[in-house]
C-alpha cells in the first residue's frame, strides 16, 4: 500500500509541472497523456477507451461539447492545414474500484456527430451521459483535434478546458479547473467564459477586437496588453474588475471566475508566452 501511495506522490508530482502545458507538440501531447492517465489508473478504474476519426472536407470545424465531468482539449493548427478530425473519450472513476463505479463506466453515453454547418463550415457535436445522473465519480477526459478549428462550445465539471489555436469564439462553462484559450488567429467574435475554484487565461495577438467585461471573486484580473490599441478608463475597473476595449472591438469578451484569477495576454506572438500557465 505504501509502494502504491509514493507512485502516486510522484505521477502527480510530475504531472503538476506539466498540468500547465499546451500540449501543441506531439512528443509535450504523449508525454502529458502519460502522466494524467497513470494517476487516473491509481484512482480508480478507467473505461474503455474510443478513438474516433472523421474524414477532412474544406471549411472550419467548430466543436460543442456537452460532458458531465472531466478535462476537455480541443486543438486546432496555427497554419493552414489538411488531414482528419480525431476524437478521444476516455471514462474514468475518481474512486477505488467497486461495482458501482465499474457499472456507470460500463454504461456511459456517449455520441459523436459530424453536422454541415453555416458557410461551408462543418460542426462537431459531442455528447457523454451516464445512466445514472448522480454518479458524480464518473467521469469522461475528451480530447479534439482538428486541423481548422472555428468556434468552441463547451460545457463540463470538474475540468480544466485547453482551446488552441481556435479561429473564433469560445463559450465554455466548467468548475474545479482552468480555462485556457490560446491562439494565433486573430479572435474578433463574441467570447464568454465561466469558471469556479480556477483560473481563466485569455491569451491572443493584438489583431484581436473585443469589449472586456471581466469580473472575479477570490481572485485578481491581470492584463498583458503589449500589442493593440487597449482602453481601460471605466471608473469601476480595480484588482478584480474589468471593463475595456481592445481595438474599438463591439464584440462582448464577457469572463467571470470564482475563487480564481484571470489573465488577459496580447502579444505580438501567443505560442512564444511559454508553456507553462503564468504568463512573464
Amino acid at each position: 500500500m505504501r509502494s502504491r501511495h509514493l507512485l502516486l506522490l510522484l505521477v502527480t508530482g510530475v504531472a503538476v509541472l506539466l498540468a500547465a502545458c499546451e500540449g501543441g507538440s506531439p512528443l509535450e501531447r504523449h508525454v502529458d497523456r502519460f502522466l494524467r492517465e497513470s494517476g487516473h489508473g491509481l484512482l480508480g478504474p478507467v473505461g474503455e477507451v474510443q478513438n474516433l476519426n472523421f474524414p477532412d472536407q474544406s471549411g472550419l470545424v467548430h466543436v460543442v461539447v456537452r460532458n458531465v465531468e472531466g478535462d476537455v482539449r480541443i486543438r486546432g493548427q496555427r497554419d493552414d492545414a489538411s488531414g482528419p478530425t480525431t476524437v478521444r473519450l476516455r471514462p474514468r472513476s475518481v474512486v477505488e474500484t467497486n461495482f458501482a463505479a465499474r457499472r456507470e463506466l460500463d454504461e456511459m453515453k456517449w455520441t459523436a456527430e459530424m453536422k454541415d454547418g453555416p458557410g461551408g463550415s462543418r460542426v462537431l457535436e459531442v455528447t457523454i451521459g451516464t445512466q445514472d445522473p448522480k454518479a458524480w465519480f464518473v467521469r469522461c477526459d475528451i480530447e479534439i483535434d482538428t486541423p481548422r478549428l472555428g468556434r468552441a462550445d463547451v460545457v463540463t465539471d470538474h475540468g480544466r478546458v485547453l482551446i488552441v489555436d481556435n479561429r473564433g469564439g469560445v463559450q465554455v462553462k466548467t468548475t474545479m479547473g482552468d480555462v485556457r484559450m490560446r491562439t494565433p488567429w486573430p479572435i474578433t467574435e463574441p467570447c464568454r467564459i465561466d469558471t469556479k475554484d480556477g483560473d481563466v487565461e485569455w491569451i491572443v495577438r493584438g489583431e484581436s477586437s473585443g469589449a472586456f467585461d471581466c469580473e472575479c471573486i477570490g481572485g485578481e484580473v491581470n492584463v498583458f496588453a503589449r500589442y493593440g490599441h487597449w482602453v481601460a478608463v471605466d471608473p469601476r475597473n480595480d484588482h478584480n474588475t474589468l471593463v475595456s476595449r481592445l481595438n474599438g472591438g463591439e464584440n462582448p469578451i464577457v469572463i467571470r471566475v470564482l475563487e480564481g484569477s484571470v489573465y488577459i495576454v496580447i502579444v505580438e506572438d501567443p505560442h512564444d508566452t511559454g508553456t507553462f500557465i503564468r504568463p512573464t
